[in-house]
């Protein structure tokens, strides 16, 4: 194998980091470069409060990574990747200047277009198309926001580019979208591999503002100028398509045997699925809700949106909002001294879903659910791990009952695979073994696509090998005493 650099651009909805991943002699090393703090911010919109991603100052961050990489000694970039959440989105005019702050899926807009598209074009209709699961934050219905917008952002763009295709075009100019991250719009028709005028149309949308699509690994030009000479990188330096999508660039890394594991990529979402090579749009899965994403190398992600460590995440912050800030370790303590399975809640519940003062909102969650209200920090925190945990364990089920497959394993990435109280939480909620590791997979995943496309391959095992032998797990045995409990409590979250 060659000795290889690549730079993975790896953008979170509450954090986003420049990472530098050396791939050598059949071993992987990862040195987080630069991290910053990401996070929707409020904004006033022709009268309204709207949630916002603050772009430009995300554009800074990343360009303070790069000037970083530029700086480091350990020899040249051989290629740079951007990956990010999904759904949202930037318009950009003529002059490739943004029509408009680039929205927030957390920003309740798409309500109304969301009832209005299912109703008029029809869920059945929808999900044969595009085998995409219903959420109302979905592309779809954001554009279907701004075609209703008086300010008619959509009749003033030029290209619409989802976020990390819209830093590639920051970084090198280019105005394509990827198909990993395509496929999560609910725009993308899965039987011809385009944009489908049906439903951009009911989406009030011009076809036009829809880019091509373009496959990972697809190198989209060299470095601007401009960029190279503000960095101090070389200006020959590639920009790659990725599996641009964190979930894709996470399960290209996941160390796992699509015949018998199941994944969770566990961050502030968790997505809770298998690799298949074909989707899965029969009515059994529209009914549960589960959604077909693309994948690297022509695979296809079936799988549930759990709501993710976001639950604790915004415990966090209200917590230091009271004057009582403490580190993860902290609270790990004090929600493991905690009553187990005392206080439990829906996470997907649309009332936990906007930022705000979660420690309230969980408690009344709760009551409205006829469960004791959480009543300490250490509580608050156990009901929101203890509930996303047997979420996740009942969309694992599910998933593996839908594809066929006889799961043996749960292999846990990203941020939350570091969390020891979650991981055994689902362990014991699912009966099935947990791997949690690697922590990095998402930069991980990221890297190993540049890496696939200088270095010519063409599938996956080869890279999960390397992962395998590269980067360290750990193991979490069901406590079956738990799991029964665990089993009881589910029905009280069911119901």
């Amino acid at each position: 194998m060659s000795r290889r650099r690549h730079l993975a651009i790896d953008l979170g909805a509450s954090s986003g980091r420049v990472v530098l991943v050396t791939i050598d002699e059949g071993a992987i090393e990862v040195r987080e470069l630069h991290r910053f703090n990401n996070a929707p911010v409020a904004a006033h919109r022709a009268g309204s409060l709207h949630w916002c991603w603050p772009f430009e100052t995300m554009m800074e961050s990343i360009m303070e990574g790069l000037r970083l990489a530029a700086q480091d000694e350990g020899g040249p970039i051989d290629s740079i990747g951007v990956d990010s959440w999904a759904v949202d989105y930037g318009l950009l005019d003529d002059a490739n200047e943004l029509v408009r702050p680039v929205a927030a899926y957390r920003d309740p807009r798409t309500q109304e277009p969301f009832a209005r598209l299912r109703a008029t074009v029809g869920d059945e209709s929808i999900y044969r198309t595009t085998g995409i699961a219903f959420q109302p934050f979905n592309t779809l219905y954001q554009l279907a926001a701004d075609a209703a917008d008086a300010l008619q952002p959509l009749d003033r763009a030029r290209v619409m580019l989802l976020v990390p295709d819209l830093v590639a075009n920051r970084l090198c100019g280019s105005t394509v979208c990827e198909r990993t991250n395509a496929s999560t719009t609910q725009l993308l028709d899965a039987r011809t591999g385009r944009w489908s005028h049906t439903l951009a149309d009911a989406a009030g949308a011009h076809l036009r503002v829809l880019p091509p699509v373009v496959e990972p690994g697809t190198r989209l030009g060299e470095l601007l100028p401009e960029i190279a000479d503000e960095t101090g990188l070389d200006a020959s330096t590639p920009i790659i398509a990725v599996a641009t999508h964190d979930t894709a660039s996470a399960v290209l890394a996941a160390p796992i045997d699509p015949a018998h594991d199941l994944y969770v990529s566990s961050g502030t979402w968790s997505l809770v699925g298998a690799e298949l090579s074909e989707p899965i749009n029969s009515d059994e899965a529209r009914h549960a809700n589960l959604t077909n994403e693309l994948g690297a190398f022509g695979s296809v992600r079936f799988l549930r949106n759990v709501a993710g460590l976001w639950l604790v995440q915004q415990l966090e912050q209200s917590f230091e909002a009271s004057g009582r800030k403490r580190s993860w370790q902290e609270l790990e303590t004090l929600a493991g001294s905690a009553e187990s399975l005392r206080s439990l809640v829906d996470p997907n519940d649309p009332s936990l879903f906007e930022p705000g003062d979660m420690a309230s909102r969980l408690r009344a969650c709760c009551v409205a659910r006829g469960e004791p209200s959480p009543r300490d920090d250490g509580e608050l925190v156990r009901c929101a791990l203890e509930s996303i945990a047997l979420a996740t364990a009942r969309a694992a089920a599910e998933v593996a009952r839908l594809a066929g497959i006889d799961a043996r394993r749960i292999v846990i990435v990203g941020g939350g695979s570091a969390n020891t109280l979650l991981n055994q939480a689902i362990a014991d909620a699912s009966g099935l073994v947990v791997e949690a590791g690697p922590l990095e997979c998402t930069a991980i995943g990221n890297a190993l696509m540049q890496y696939a496309a200088l270095e010519g391959i063409d599938s996956a095992a080869p890279l999960r090998a390397l992962v395998r032998r590269s980067t360290p797990s750990r193991r979490f045995d069901p406590d079956f005493g738990q799991s029964a409990r665990m089993r009881s409590a589910a029905t009280r979250v069911a119901r």
